[in-house]
């Protein structure tokens, strides 16, 4: 739905051209569903790159080449948890219009019509291929298309785009403007759509009808140490959020310097360098594009792995973090949780994420992907085998979240008793700890 300027009486954040626009509750929630299942992706997508990495003794490296992986890992790791403060935005977004956050997506390799349109988002080891991916991804308004991004077949847009968000209810040809040709070509423009659809609600309903959410249901940036968690109540609020999720992905109207668009760009230049200087460089372990634990129907893999021993490790790995992301799920549509409380989900959610998903996803970068595969790792796979689902109730979903943790830490105390390297057991003394501290809140 169309092209050309808009009535909207603001400066907007990213183009002055609209390339979908929204015209209800339903259509808004939609697109910041796409958007949700974008940032998600992307943070598993960053995070896989990061875990491929080479880091510590063994690794080959020149002292310098060391430094600058570690740098980069650190990077990569930054601009994954600025993904996971974009995924709280959007759920405050969400919540602030009424819906539930979401945090479900599509398998790997990810594709949707929306972010941008045509676009794949995968799981691939770090390297100059990764790097452009990311840059292409990440790119501003105004930037071309690179001739490695159009070479690469998980960049070509199938497709200019879709006429309408999802569920749009139209009534004929007349009622729906042609779709730009570039219509949705940067993740900006899926933000710019989404700004422009709560400013079309409030001109149409005002803001009490469009901003529905209860404030106290918002996230805060304590509880999750992220400074730009913007509550979301009203339309200046809003419009606060969402200029945060595009000035630190691609920086806004050319201010790219400091943003993951600037970031990979200049990582892409030293790695480009490096290898110049040094041939054999290669900085991450021969990592499986989309490794599988376990072959899905209808979904194509990158590469099943076939060992037992690491399919537990990766068995373990992705119910940790199907785990934290149904308690992070619950954090934000939380009920009658007390800021106590909430903090302390928040908290054992967070150390879910450093002290068992980092370390297994770093361990199964390093781990060989089995006799099918005798020259490559295999990789953290981030299977969600069902949907991402809220549970409604305070009591039982503590109690869940307890149960489970439990139950996953002595999984792993298993796992580790059949041999697997020694990060196993630290994990399950980890899960441990944060099962017993949920205890005091159940």
């Amino acid at each position: 739905m169309g092209g050309g300027e808009s009535n909207r009486g603001y400066a907007p954040t990213v183009t002055d051209a609209v390339a979908i626009r929204c015209e209800t509750r339903e259509e808004l929630v939609a697109l910041l569903f796409e958007a949700a299942e974008l940032e998600h992706g992307l943070c598993c997508s960053y995070l896989f790159a990061a875990f491929s990495l080479k880091v510590g003794t063994g690794s080959g490296f020149t002292q310098g080449q060391s430094e600058t992986v570690a740098r980069w890992r650190d990077q990569i790791a930054g601009v994954a948890k600025e993904e996971m403060l974009h995924l709280a935005l959007v759920s405050n977004l969400l919540t602030a219009l009424g819906s539930a956050p979401h945090m479900g997506r599509p398998p790997f390799p990810q594709q949707s019509s929306y972010y941008p349109a045509g676009i794949t988002i995968g799981l691939r080891r770090f390297d100059e291929k990764a790097l452009t991916r990311f840059v292409h991804l990440e790119r501003p308004e105004g930037v071309g298309i690179e001739d490695d991004a159009l070479r690469d077949p998980a960049l070509a847009p199938s497709s200019p785009g879709p006429a309408a968000p999802p569920g749009a209810l139209r009534e004929g040809e007349d009622d729906v403007e042609p779709v730009r040709e570039d219509g949705l070509t940067t993740v900006g423009e899926l933000y710019q759509a989404i700004e422009d659809g709560f400013e079309h609600l409030v001109d149409v309903r005002g803001e009490d009808a469009v901003f529905i959410g209860a404030p106290h249901a918002q996230s805060v940036s304590d509880d999750l140490g992220f400074g730009d968690l913007v509550p979301v109540t009203d339309l200046k609020s809003a419009r606060q959020a969402l200029r945060v999720l595009v000035e630190q992905g691609e920086g806004v109207r050319g201010d790219w310097e400091e943003a993951h668009y600037g970031t990979f760009l200049r990582m892409r230049g030293e790695l480009r360098e490096a290898q110049q200087a040094d041939p054999t460089f290669d900085p991450a372990w021969p990592v499986l594009d989309n490794p599988v634990a376990k072959a899905q129907p209808g979904v194509h893999h990158g590469g099943v792995v076939g060992d037992e021993l690491i399919v537990m490790v990766m068995d373990l790995f992705n119910s940790t973090y199907a785990l934290m992301t149904q308690m992070l799920q619950r954090y934000f549509a939380h009920t009658d949780e007390t800021p106590d409380a909430l903090r302390a989900l928040a908290g054992a959610a967070l150390e879910v994420m450093f002290s068992a998903i980092s370390p297994l996803g770093g361990l199964l970068a390093r781990m060989p992907a089995g006799p099918q595969h005798p020259n490559s790792t295999a990789g953290a796979s981030f299977e969600i085998h069902r949907a991402v689902a809220l549970v409604p109730h305070r009591r039982a979903a503590w109690m869940t979240f307890q149960e489970r943790l439990a139950e996953l830490a002595e999984f792993g105390d298993r796992v580790a008793d059949r041999g697997a390297p020694p990060p196993v057991r630290e994990v399950a003394a980890a899960l441990h700890k944060v099962a017993a501290e949920l205890r005091e809140h159940t």
